[in-house]
């Protein structure tokens, strides 16, 4: 679990106070993953995947977004959207346990990177489904048209196995409430 203490890179390579064995692990995971392909970014980000946290550091997202996703079995679900200078990213977490200060401890169970948002785009996780399929959750990124949302992203969360599945986004509404009138 990354407890209060434990440094989250912000940026890469990761720097002390990490254990050196831990530092090194990383060092060689991190090669390991360039040598494969995987941007140096990406490779930082994905330090997270598997982690437990109670909240993330204020200063690891420029911008954040989380919401409650549902319930599998005795699981909660809930996803953060974290928005970093190179990108985007979504996290699909699972509630583990609460701490004895009433504290949610989350694991990441996986990462997506996404495209920056641009500033008319939304995610969302809520309103959304798939003509003729029965999913119990989706996760769109839209694009706000001054009359309808527009899909552009979208995956269907498939709790049983903790993923994302790829979605067509021209087979995915979402729906929002109407802008309110803010000029009357």
């Amino acid at each position: 679990m990354i407890k209060p203490s434990t440094y989250i890179p912000t940026d890469c390579p990761p720097r002390s106070p990490l254990p050196r064995w831990l530092g090194h692990s990383l060092s060689v995971a991190m090669i390991s993953l360039l040598m494969v392909g995987i941007p140096p970014t990406l490779a930082c980000i994905n330090f997270l995947q598997g982690q437990e946290y109670v909240e993330l550091p204020a200063d690891f997202c420029q911008g954040y977004a989380d919401t409650l996703l549902g319930r599998q079995g005795t699981y909660e679900y809930g996803s953060v959207v974290c928005d970093r200078p190179e990108g985007s990213y979504l996290f699909l977490q699972r509630l583990v346990k609460y701490t004895a200060e009433k504290k949610a401890v989350w694991k990441i169970i996986q990462i997506k990177p996404l495209a920056k948002l641009q500033s008319n785009e939304l995610a969302i996780s809520q309103g959304c489904y798939q003509a003729d399929q029965k999913h119990s959750a989706i996760f769109a990124i839209v694009r706000e048209d001054p009359k309808r949302l527009t899909t552009t992203r979208a995956w269907a969360i498939d709790f049983s196995i903790g993923a994302l599945i790829y979605l067509d986004p021209t087979t995915v509404s979402c729906q929002s409430e109407p802008p309110p009138n803010l000029t009357s």
